[in-house]
């Protein structure tokens, strides 16, 4: 077996893109592209395409770990990179180092206090939990916040390790090995495998319990019961599914905010103990009439 490894250059400027069925593909990034909105100088993870279109909008990418802390989020602002290619198969190898916390400001003023605004969000957060009959309110509501000003900001801090996740390309399916050996686990409280792409070809959930979603119905947050869950175009034409777990749990999202959100996802949740997570994804490309 031969096998040849590239390093990547973050400067380089061009991505990496390996077919994954007739019509689809996926892309990586070396630096923090695809830069949309609010999450811009985030990396990402792998990027959906469809005859060479990418399907990301403000979606993080397949595979991104994000880490909750006592008082903090973690999410990564760097990362090295490289391309593994063996006979056939290609892996992608990206490490993670978690050294960015998110900071909310009004305008051009200083800083909102962490522990105010953790207050407030977590009241919110409460209320729309609860009341899933008025989305429609607090999606108004997120978009009242920012047009007075109020938007986050991604400020590098001292890292808390890294984070290497191995993603395997084959047909039809992606193979990822999440490597948690190198983060710092003290004051950790959950790990977070985010697996999404854009909520405005994404926008129909469906699951092997039966359940078929559309849109904001999908909700922002939900856990997946079903021991299978899919999203995918009104049409079917692509979808992406993943596998519920023991040692996690597994969690639908659809937000789509005017000049802020645009994201579905299906993403794990992990617990500390944890030094290492495998899962696969599985990709359905359907050709249309």
């Amino acid at each position: 077996m031969e096998l040849a490894k590239t390093l990547q250059n973050s400067f380089s400027g061009a991505p990496f893109t390996m077919p994954i069925s007739k019509r689809a593909s996926v892309r990586v990034y070396w630096d923090s592209r695809p830069n949309y909105l609010e999450i811009a100088p985030l990396q990402k993870g792998l990027v959906l395409m469809l005859n060479d279109e990418e399907l990301i909008d403000e979606g993080a990418g397949l595979g991104v770990p994000v880490v909750k802390y006592t008082n903090k989020t973690y999410f990564s602002s760097s990362a090295d990179s490289s391309v593994e290619q063996e006979d056939n198969r290609c892996t992608i190898v990206k490490t993670f180092s978690l050294d960015t916390i998110a900071r909310k400001r009004i305008g051009k003023s200083s800083f909102i206090n962490d522990g105010t605004y953790r207050f407030f969000r977590k009241l919110f957060e409460k209320e729309y939990l609860r009341r899933k009959n008025l989305s429609f309110f607090f999606n108004k509501l997120m978009v009242f916040r920012q047009t007075v000003g109020i938007h986050t900001e991604f400020i590098k801090v001292k890292t808390k390790g890294k984070i290497t996740i191995k993603y395997t390309v084959d047909e039809s399916t992606i193979r990822i090995h999440v490597d948690l050996t190198d983060l710092e686990k003290a004051g950790c409280q959950e790990i977070l495998v985010l697996n999404e792409q854009g909520a405005t070809f994404f926008r129909k959930y469906t699951d092997t319990e039966g359940l078929k979603l559309f849109g904001e119905t999908i909700g922002a947050w939900e856990k997946v019961i079903a021991h299978e869950a899919s999203l995918s175009d009104a049409q079917e034409t692509l979808k992406f599914t993943l596998l519920k777990q023991k040692t996690s749990s597994l969690f639908r999202g659809w937000e789509k905010t005017k000049g802020r959100f645009a994201w579905t996802g299906l993403s794990y949740s992990l617990t500390p103990n944890h030094s290492e997570f495998n899962y696969v994804i599985k990709i359905d490309e359907r050709k249309t009439v």
